[in-house]
């Protein structure tokens, strides 16, 4: 079971749904929610709140979905149809689905991003070519290798 839970009465105080769809689109969108922000469902996680108050948008969304009014205007030889209806193109949002991933994230104290290692140490003094010198201004970052080479340009490496 998530530590997440969803229940009727975090919705009903917002709109009104039939018990039996209410449980599906819970069950649903809970499911959907475990699949993208697996950390949801670990007893340790601390955001429980912050992904409730997600998934709770996102059911009232998605009973909000289709509730606008198609409607025609017609003058003369002309007409417009007017579609104010919104669209469910998926059940969670991908500002959702990245804001549960983001929960997930700093749950587990890490930002997820990767990171490099320099593994070349840093030469005691570099001499660059003459020619890096003019064109290049060394101290903005050259392209003669003298980095690379430990102290003097590549080509200049016996």
């Amino acid at each position: 079971m998530p530590v997440v839970t969803l229940t009727a009465d975090d919705i009903t105080p917002f709109v009104e749904i039939e018990t039996t769809k209410l449980a599906a689109m819970i069950e649903d969108v809970v499911a959907m929610a475990v699949s993208v922000a697996p950390c949801i469902a670990d007893d340790a996680f601390a955001h429980d709140k912050a992904a409730r108050a997600i998934l709770r948008g996102a059911v009232l969304r998605w009973h909000a979905a289709d509730s606008g009014a198609i409607t025609q205007q017609a003058a003369g030889p002309f007409s417009q149809t007017i579609d104010s209806t919104t669209r469910k193109s998926g059940l969670l949002w991908p500002s959702e689905i990245a804001a549960l991933q983001d929960l997930c994230r700093n749950a587990t104290g890490g930002d997820g991003s990767a990171f490099a290692v320099d593994t070349l140490a840093a030469p005691v003094s570099v001499a660059h070519a003459d020619i890096c010198s003019i064109w290049l201004a060394p101290a903005a970052g050259c392209s003669c290798g003298a980095w690379l080479a430990q102290g003097s340009a590549l080509w200049e490496r016996a």
